[in-house]
């Protein structure tokens, strides 16, 4: 069987194909039917179950904000941590709309893996982390939604 790093790997990267080609069901294999994802923190904090419903959310949020933003980037400050059946990681995605300065939302990361499949993943968002972003969004994309429900 696949490490969890090895499998998340693979999601993440599938994640970045289906943002280019809005592929929703390359997805699919990578989580349990009955898999979790929650928003933890911050306003669009929420719990999605069952892949279908993950699948929609993540498809709703990216094509309210993420596709309606000029630039989009993803950065890794600093490599994965694995404990027992858990991956957790930091990011930051750096946005730009028009002329605007880049706009950086932090965050992070955990899935759980079991029997090759993604069973929860969480996105955690820090109210102080969250504060500058919040302000970029206030100032320079004022209409869009990244909500998943």
């Amino acid at each position: 069987m696949s490490s969890v790093q090895e499998i998340f790997l693979a999601y993440a990267t599938a994640f970045e194909a289906t943002y280019e080609d809005d592929d929703w069901e390359r997805l699919r294999p990578y989580f349990a039917t009955d898999a979790i994802y929650e928003v933890v923190g911050g306003p669009m904090a929420c719990r999605i179950e069952g892949v279908d419903n993950i699948l929609r959310a993540l498809k709703k949020s990216i094509d309210g904000f993420d596709r309606r933003l000029d630039s989009r980037r993803l950065d890794l400050p600093a490599a994965p941590e694995v404990e027992g059946d858990t991956l957790k990681l930091r990011w930051v995605v750096t946005y730009t709309r028009n002329d605007s300065p880049p706009g950086e939302l932090r965050g992070r990361s955990e899935a759980t893996v079991r029997d090759g499949v993604i069973v929860e993943l969480r996105d955690f968002y820090d109210d102080a982390e969250l504060a500058p972003f919040g302000e970029w969004l206030a100032r320079h994309a004022p209409d869009l939604d990244g909500s998943y429900v």
